[in-house]
């Protein structure tokens, strides 16, 4: 009698469980505007830009008058710069109703899925961004200033059961402004697809007068 009141129990409990994961893509690709037109000299904009762009957060890795190039590299929270989509996840158990939904591009977050069990998740993602300034002459008081990224996302995953096993992964993937790129696709999910916002190469070029 115990054993079959037991068997009830469980099978109420597993009854009551449910659980749903759905992935949002990001939303439709629009053209980045990478370029801007300045009515002054070359030199006159390279000049007033080397030191601007030294007080923002970026970094300046390389400098090329002769040939108007910098170089700059942008590491951290790849939320602003990024879009992933959105993941949405629902969890019913005994514990209550949970719903998790965030941007894909978030840098951080901690969350729980159900499938056929629960599992909790730990994810990060960080974005190292590359960008190639070039200044170029279109008449003796006019510059055209061209910002070019790669975009370089890394994804690590920690997933751990309701008994503390947990697995580790991590993925990486490339694009460049005006291109999209995809992580390998998850179980029971589609895969995530990433690509620009535009607000790098605009939050650049805005320093750039």
């Amino acid at each position: 009698m115990i054993r079959v009141a037991t068997a009830v129990i469980s099978l109420a409990v597993i009854a009551g469980c449910a659980g749903k994961i759905d992935y949002v893509r990001p939303q439709a690709p629009t053209a980045v505007e990478n370029t801007k037109i300045i009515n002054k000299s070359r030199q006159a904009v390279w000049d007033a830009a080397v030191p601007q762009l030294g007080k923002e957060f970026f970094v300046i890795n390389n400098l090329d008058k002769s040939s108007g190039l910098i170089n700059i590299s942008y590491s951290g929270d790849p939320e602003k710069y990024v879009d992933c989509g959105r993941i949405i996840s629902y969890v019913k158990n005994a514990r209550g109703e949970r719903t998790y939904d965030f941007p894909a591009a978030k840098q951080q977050m901690e969350y729980e899925v159900m499938t056929s069990n629960l599992f909790f998740l730990s994810r990060q993602m960080n974005l190292d961004g590359r960008v190639n300034l070039i200044f170029e002459e279109v008449g003796p008081e006019q510059t055209r200033v061209s910002a070019n990224t790669r975009y370089v996302l890394k994804l690590d995953h920690t997933v751990r059961d309701v008994n503390g096993r947990s697995v580790n992964t991590s993925n990486s993937i490339a694009f460049n402004t005006n291109t999209a790129a995809s992580f390998p696709r998850p179980e029971n999910m589609e895969a995530v697809n990433c690509r620009s916002t535009g607000l790098l190469e605009q939050d650049l070029l805005s320093n750039i007068r």
